[in-house]
């Protein structure tokens, strides 16, 4: 059954580094000082409180590597990923 609600825009970035250009409006912004299992906990609580939108959570670029990697997305920071009941998947552009 496919998920009937909107799903949330995680954009991972690297921890102090600057927002990417293409970045405009969120509702919310994180920083994880943990590893990627604290990483993909965050994502995980915080994508039904913010259903079609966009919000920033700011990790250790390995943190981030290994969450993606477990969830087969092959990419590295900064990467907008849409989260919903159906897992994790690239935003489209």
């Amino acid at each position: 059954m496919t998920d009937l609600q909107c799903p949330a825009i995680v954009v991972l970035i690297e921890g102090d580094a600057a927002a990417p250009s293409w970045l405009s409006r969120v509702a919310a912004e994180f920083v994880v000082d943990g590893d990627a299992a604290d990483l993909g906990r965050l994502v995980e609580e915080s994508t039904d409180l913010f259903r079609g939108e966009t919000f920033v959570v700011r990790a250790a670029r390995s943190g981030i590597r290994e969450v993606l990697r477990k969830r087969g997305i092959p990419a590295d920071p900064p990467v907008a990923v849409e989260v919903d009941s159906s897992g994790w998947r690239l935003a489209p552009p």
